[in-house]
């Protein structure tokens, strides 16, 4: 089974343009005076603190993981890379009977 996962990226702004981002697993938390976020970043291990123009946006991870699993079913060809690179539109399952997994 594949795990998806929230993923947090943390931006620093400055002149209007991103000058650092930080990846965090768990939801940053708002510091104490109310301008900024401490996390623990994914890539370094360490907490983080971030103070001044920023951003936090959240996704979900695991996506590519799951698209793997996908693939791999006999008969799948909705993924197919080659249906992705031609640009055509996959073709529509039929068979909604059968499970995925």
């Amino acid at each position: 089974m594949v795990e998806l996962r929230n993923i947090y990226v943390i931006t620093m702004w400055s002149g209007g343009r991103p000058a650092k981002k930080w990846h965090a697993y768990e939801e940053p938390e708002v510091l104490a005076s109310g301008n900024g976020v401490a996390f623990t970043s994914v890539d370094s291990k360490l907490k983080v603190s971030v103070i001044g123009s920023i951003s936090v946006e959240q996704f979900e991870s695991g996506r590519e993981e799951f698209e793997e699993v996908i693939k791999q079913i006999p008969g799948n060809s909705l993924l197919d890379d080659s249906v992705k690179l031609k640009g055509e539109k996959p073709p529509e399952a039929t068979d909604t009977d059968t499970p995925l997994f």
